[in-house]
C-alpha cells in the first residue's frame, strides 16, 4: 500500500505513542489536506471541521483580549482522548492547522506536545 505524499508528511506525528489521528487542516474551510488515522472510530471530517472552528474562535478571542500573543496550541481533554490543535505556520495568511488526537492511556502529553512543536517547526523551516 502506498501512502500519498501529503499523508507521508505526517509519519513523524503518527509515530507519537498513542496517536489515533494526525491530520493537516485548512483552517478557513475545515477541509482535510492530509491524514493518517490509526483507529476508524474517529469521524475525520467532523474532527477536522471542529478543530478549525475551535482554532478560529480562540484566535478571535486572543485578538479581542489584545494579549499580543498568537495562538500556540489548543488542547481539549476528553475522557479517553487529548485533542491537540496547532497552527503549522502561525506567521502566514494561509493557515494550516495540525490536529493530533491522542489516546489518554498511552500518551505522555508533554512529550507529545514537544514532538508536535518540533514537527511544525520542521515544516516551517
Amino acid at each position: 500500500m502506498t501512502v500519498p505524499v501529503a499523508d507521508a508528511l505526517l509519519v513523524p506525528v503518527a509515530r507519537i505513542e498513542g496517536c489515533a489521528l494526525a491530520c493537516l487542516i485548512d483552517a478557513s474551510t475545515g477541509m482535510v489536506v492530509a491524514a493518517m488515522q490509526d483507529e476508524g472510530s474517529i469521524n475525520l471530517p467532523a474532527a477536522a471541521g471542529g478543530a478549525a472552528d475551535i482554532a478560529n474562535v480562540v484566535a478571535l478571542l486572543s485578538g479581542e483580549l489584545a494579549t499580543g500573543d498568537g495562538l500556540e496550541d489548543v488542547i481539549l481533554t476528553f475522557n479517553h482522548h487529548f485533542h491537540v490543535i496547532r497552527p503549522v505556520r502561525p506567521d502566514t495568511d494561509a493557515q494550516i492547522l495540525l490536529l493530533v488526537i491522542l489516546d489518554r492511556m498511552r500518551t505522555n502529553l508533554a512529550m507529545a506536545r514537544r514532538a508536535i512543536r518540533d514537527f511544525c517547526a520542521s515544516l516551517s523551516a
